[in-house]
């Protein structure tokens, strides 16, 4: 097993080498070049979870409609928006789902809307929970790929 690691390191090492030398002229744009690959791999992944979740956003909002007779504000307002408003549009849910009951960022949300929200189905929030996870990683993805080029690259 020991044996095994230093020729696998020398290979990578290797194989690194070749792409900086025949591809990118430093490491440094080397690295640059996968943040940038996975920044760019992130974002279409948000928007495959947005096309993904539109069914359960439907379904998330007719059983809220059913249960309250109104949708809230910021469904209403940023419903049709798109992918770009999709964050915005979900941020009731996303709210009332991770936020404790009576705290501050639910503090102008019914207790009872919170409560109907809380109760729901782990089938049925899950779609919220993974939005948020692909978001986090996205975000991340991005301000690691800035840090890096501001840091290392720009000097």
């Amino acid at each position: 097993m020991n044996l095994v690691v230093p020729v696998v390191n020398c290979w990578v090492i290797r194989h690194i080498k070749l792409m900086v030398n025949n591809i990118f002229s430093t490491t440094e744009e080397l690295i640059m070049a996968v943040l940038i690959v996975i920044a760019v791999l992130s974002t279409l992944l948000c928007f495959i979870q947005y096309l993904l979740s539109k069914r359960d956003f439907q379904e998330t909002c007719t059983l809220f409609m059913d249960k309250f007779n109104k949708l809230p504000t910021q469904v209403l307002i940023y419903r049709d928006g798109g992918f770009f408003f999709s964050f915005m549009r979900d941020s009731f849910y996303i709210v009332a789902l991770l936020a404790r009951e009576n705290g501050y960022y639910t503090r102008d949300m019914d207790v009872n809307e919170v409560r109907f929200i809380k109760s729901l189905p782990r089938e049925q929030t899950k779609w919220i929970k993974s939005k948020v996870i692909v978001t986090l990683i996205s975000f991340i993805a991005y301000i690691s790929s800035l840090a890096f080029y501001l840091v290392v690259i720009k000097k």
